[in-house]
């Protein structure tokens, strides 16, 4: 990908600095990447977890516990395991630290409009900045576990290293974009769709530079091979360097997917990394066991695509779209198409990240088995390189206006320009931080609680911390099978957890935390002889009663008989009952536990 030129005004090299070391366009963005960190660890920890972030948080903090770790496609790639169970370790399990280092890299994501800037305009890379800090979407799904916003993130730096690579023609760059393009392999299985979807665009790329570089009689076959005859004379001194390139790769992702600890494991013979490294006979298996073994699961994930309706992912991503990423896209088709139309040649880098984002767009509802909101991330990301066109020719055309004295284009500039920043501005404070679970927010997904439960959780903790014996008693199984009956609780230790333990979230994570001790049964009358024996849990959970389910089901009609001297607390595991799907959830706590 060879680098566009520039205007002198434009050219990096040429900027005066305002210190010895720093341009404007540096100072901005990193000012820009402060605002975009505050934005994110504000109240992090205050939101009850999803669902799915408790899901993953539990696993990690069972790493954290008892050092086993095995791939399982299930729980995504090993990254957020991995690194969160270290910040358990250091800095304790809390909903804050569970999300840092999702918010951390989040934040820092607008310095990467600087790997950018020998391809943009000063404007447009500042532009870029704006977007990865203040898109509704993204700052949503930086403050949320999950995988989605670090695998857009990673391969996006990845792209920016490359890119610079091909400018600069330095290796640096090269190791540097492979070893972020590797961390993107370790978060989450649709790593997979975006190798493909580059070579789409790269593949537009060379027609559309085959198209306009025929001339006379050559041809487009003779145009083709001297295209290629001329790459290849500078590709050739870059054969060591991408050859070491990929070692690096499956180095990181080896140490990422390699087993842990798995001998402790019952029917297990799959040695672990920290056993290979003191007897290296074993690290063929580890390394076979970390790429073959882990890809096979890793394609099972994904292989199998959407078998539902095109459309009806399509409709179910769109409001969405609409909702956290309206204005990128939007700026994302005018970016392009004055890019293309407006001036010199399209550059490559802007082109590229039109053709990925909008080909994501049309190829998500094919390859995605769960049409969730947190999917549309890998939509706008991409969309952010054009979008930073677009941002940054609307408020050229306010200054230009200006200078020229057009009071009216200048004010229709200024006007669109603060449309665009109070839509963002609204749409990011309202979903993030006013109603950040609440059933009206399109960026909710609806295994996300719709309740402000943090407080009978810290009864739940402190009951607990107090109490000798069993401390959490589950009842209850409703008819859609969602059970709190747990008939093998030690199928609870490893991931896929056995029956009894997936009904439980968000708040088997936090009864972890707690270190919590916990029981189950299955009939109304055992929950009677527990509360009236000599070990009184001091809480018992189990499903409300939910009058959208005509069918009967073990609830806590069933019990409250029994429950005298327990404070009742009504809370939501999903954002609200579901046909027989049962969200409302009865938490019961022993007044006398809490006392003092």
């Amino acid at each position: 990908m060879a680098s566009e030129t520039e205007s002198p005004t434009s050219t990096v090299d040429a900027r005066e600095t305002l210190t010895g070391y720093l341009s404007r366009t540096q100072l901005a963005v990193l000012g820009v990447t402060v605002l975009a960190l505050v934005a994110r660890f504000v109240e992090l920890g205050a939101r009850v977890a999803h669902q799915d972030e408790a899901r993953v948080a539990y696993w990690a903090y069972r790493y954290m516990e008892n050092g086993v770790y095995q791939y399982r496609s299930i729980v995504h790639g090993p990254f957020l395991t991995i690194v969160d169970a270290r910040l358990f370790e250091w800095f304790g399990a809390t909903d804050f630290t569970m999300r840092f280092v999702v918010a951390l890299i989040g934040g820092l994501l607008p310095l990467s409009a600087l790997l950018f800037r020998k391809r943009l305009r000063d404007s447009e890379t500042v532009a870029m900045a704006l977007l990865l800090a203040a898109n509704p979407l993204l700052l949503y799904y930086s403050r949320f576990y999950r995988n989605d916003l670090l695998l857009a993130g990673f391969m996006l730096v990845a792209f920016g290293f490359f890119v610079r690579a091909s400018d600069d023609g330095r290796p640096a760059y090269l190791y540097a974009g492979t070893a972020a393009f590797a961390l993107a392999f370790t978060t989450k299985e649709n790593a997979l769709v975006y190798p493909v979807a580059w070579m789409g665009a790269a593949a537009l790329l060379w027609d559309h530079r085959l198209f306009t570089g025929r001339a006379g009689d050559r041809g487009l076959l003779v145009t083709v091979w001297n295209d290629l005859e001329a790459r290849a004379g500078g590709l050739r001194r870059w054969v060591p360097h991408v050859a070491l390139a990929i070692f690096e790769f499956f180095a990181i992702v080896v140490f990422f997917y390699a087993p842990r600890n798995t001998h402790q494991l019952p029917n297990n013979d799959t040695p672990g990394l920290y056993e290979a490294l003191g007897d290296p006979t074993l690290l063929p298996a580890v390394v076979w066991e970390a790429t073959y073994g882990s890809w096979t699961e890793f394609v099972g994930q994904w292989g199998g695509g959407n078998e539902e309706s095109y459309l009806g992912a399509l409709e179910a991503l769109w409001p969405v779209l609409m909702a956290g990423g309206a204005v990128v896209f939007a700026l994302a088709i005018l970016g392009f198409l004055v890019d293309r139309y407006d001036g010199a040649l399209p550059r490559d880098a802007v082109s590229f990240g039109a053709y990925w984002g909008f080909a994501s767009l049309l190829g998500y509802p094919v390859i995605v088995d769960n049409p969730f909101p947190w999917e549309v991330i890998h939509v706008v990301v991409p969309l952010v390189i054009p979008a930073a066109v677009g941002l940054a020719f609307v408020a050229r055309l306010g200054l230009d206006s200006i200078a020229d004295e057009d009071a009216v284009s200048a004010t229709a500039a200024a006007l669109v320009l603060l449309v665009l920043a109070a839509q963002v501005g609204a749409t990011a404070v309202d979903t993030s931080y006013v109603d950040p679970q609440g059933d009206d927010n399109e960026l909710v997904q609806y295994a996300q609680s719709s309740s402000e439960m943090k407080g009978v959780l810290a009864e739940v903790r402190d009951a607990s911390q107090s109490n000798d014996g069993i401390d959490v008693l589950f009842f209850g199984k409703e008819p859609d099978d969602d059970t709190f009956y747990a008939p093998n609780p030690d199928s609870h230790d490893v991931p896929p957890a056995g029956s009894g333990w997936f009904a439980r979230l968000p708040f088997a994570w936090y009864f972890e935390t707690y270190d919590a001790q916990t029981d189950s049964v299955d009939r109304a009358e055992l929950v009677e002889d527990a509360v009236n024996g000599p070990d009184r849990p001091p809480v018992v959970v189990t499903f409300g009663n939910a009058n959208t389910c005509a069918e009967d089901y073990d609830n806590a009609d069933d019990i409250d008989e029994y429950m005298d001297g327990y404070d009742r607390h009504e809370v939501q595991r999903y954002l609200h009952d579901s046909g027989c799907t049962i969200s409302t959830t009865v938490i019961y706590v022993d007044r006398n536990a809490t006392q003092g």
